[in-house]
């Protein structure tokens, strides 16, 4: 096997790996990097392989950072197949069509920009990196599978996806093949998940793994486990409360909404909790949530055991989701105590910028971080408890509390990649750590070395290993 790292080599975003076994190629993943789009230099306008020479592409699960680029593939010719479960299928029909809408809006705004000034750009504002139709083909070309169940791909390949416990519908990737009359196990993590984490499962052991590729977001950090953040959560609803304040949670329309209304419910119905108001504030958020209610035998025994008392699943008399913009600016005069969960995560865009600039000069309230944020971005300046910030050309004083709970992360620690390693059963012939910071993939490959045989390998972007 030959394996060349397309993407999320020493960062976390692009994710794009490339098998070639025997004269099969095989794509795992196509994800979107975290730079400008309307950038002509980014990666995000280049393939860096050809599409048609591809044989099958295989999506471990729907966050953007690995299936945003999928349309791309089918615009420059690839016909082939697009392996994934039935939930990730679903829930990347929409994720990709709403990334066409604001790519095609964007657009449309630029142009305006140019004529509003009555002069030409030099260069003029780059298309989209993919239209409508493009999303339309890459759906029309998912191939679903269930979790556990061999299915032969290729000749003399066959795929097995187990579920990752990361977000609904993620997998980890596992290859079964033959070479020079030996038969090999090859098995991608894609976005391994969290342990106790209430609402998703924990996530399957694979053993006598030949080739590993293993994500590294939080390889570096041992991160709260679940009870000590529903405390610390409590706590802050309870000071909300006292002062009749306002929270805002930036939080990702996928996976990371849908766990943090789940936390809501759990204290208010488990734990007792006073309830109070709960606005989840984005459009996508709501169709992402319906896709959600229609696997309940994905989440785990007890948070299945919890939303079986309302009459839908992430639902409740104390939950309210906001469609329209007429919604949306009326939370600015909602009296508190209120929590109001609004993309985007990071907070570079989306309608969680203008509460926050409703929000955040105001010592009483309070500004929640539950994701990953990364370097540059609004999220991580609040995050670093910078004193001001900008937002739509305002500077803004940032007077409120800000509690950082990535805890609630839906990437595993480095106790619960640990732990992963350890029940593979070690023997593990080669190695590589992508998905991760410099100081993530460092700290990483010392625990993950003594599951492995040969040193770990931490490859660089374009890299390509014979294995």
């Amino acid at each position: 096997m030959r394996i060349t790292f397309h993407g999320a080599a020493k960062r976390v975003t692009g994710t794009a790996h490339l098998l070639e076994i025997g004269d099969r190629r095989i794509l795992l993943d196509c994800g979107l990097f975290d730079t400008d789009r309307a950038n002509p230099d980014s990666p995000n306008r280049h393939l860096t392989f050809d599409p048609r020479g591809l044989d099958a592409v295989i999506v471990s699960h729907a966050h953007n950072d690995h299936i945003g680029k999928l349309p791309c593939l089918t615009r420059a010719g690839y016909t082939g197949p697009i392996f994934t479960t039935d939930a990730t299928a679903d829930i990347a029909s929409i994720m990709l069509r709403d990334s066409a809408r604001i790519q095609r809006e964007d657009a449309r705004k630029a142009a305006l920009a140019v004529n509003g000034h009555g002069r030409n750009l030099d260069p003029p504002p780059l298309d989209p990196l993919y239209e409508l139709i493009d999303v339309e083909f890459v759906v029309d070309q998912f191939k679903r599978l269930p979790y556990s169940e061999p299915t032969e791909i290729l000749p003399g390949i066959t795929l097995t996806f187990h579920d990752a416990g990361h977000i609904l519908g993620s997998a980890l990737v596992r290859l079964d093949y033959v070479e020079d009359g030996k038969p090999r196990r090859f098995v991608f993590t894609g976005d391994l998940g969290r342990r106790d984490t209430g609402l998703m499962p924990d996530p399957a052991v694979i053993k006598d793994i030949d080739i590993l590729v293993s994500e590294s977001t939080y390889g570096h950090k041992a991160l709260d486990p679940y009870d000590k953040l529903l405390q610390q959560l409590h706590a802050i609803v309870a000071r909300a409360t006292r002062l009749k304040s306002r929270i805002i949670i930036p939080a990702f329309s996928l996976g990371r909404t849908q766990r943090m209304v789940y936390c809501f419910q759990e204290l208010f119905h488990t734990h007792k909790v006073r309830p109070i108001p709960v606005y989840v504030d984005s459009p996508l958020s709501l169709r992402l949530t319906g896709v959600h209610r229609e696997y309940p035998e994905a989440y785990s025994p007890a948070a299945r055991k919890l939303m079986d008392r309302e009459e839908m699943y992430f639902s409740s008399q104390y939950i309210h989701f906001c469609q329209t913009w007429d919604e949306s600016r009326r939370l600015n005069d909602h009296p508190g105590p209120v929590v109001i969960i609004a993309g985007s995560g990071m907070c570079d865009a989306g309608r969680v910028r203008h509460h926050l600039r409703h929000t955040v000069e105001e010592p009483d309230n309070a500004v929640v971080i539950v994701s990953y944020q990364a370097d540059g971005t609004l999220g991580r300046k609040i995050a670093d408890g910078v004193d001001q910030i900008e937002i739509d050309d305002r500077l803004l004083n940032l007077n409120c509390a800000v509690y950082v709970l990535d805890g609630f992360s839906g990437h595993a620690d480095k106790n619960d990649l640990a732990w992963w390693y350890q029940q593979t059963g070690g023997g593990i012939e080669k190695a590589f750590l992508v998905h991760g910071e410099p100081e993530s993939l460092t700290a990483l490959t010392s625990v993950l070395q003594p599951s492995v045989r040969e040193p770990v390998v931490i490859p660089e972007q374009l890299e390509s290993y014979e294995v």
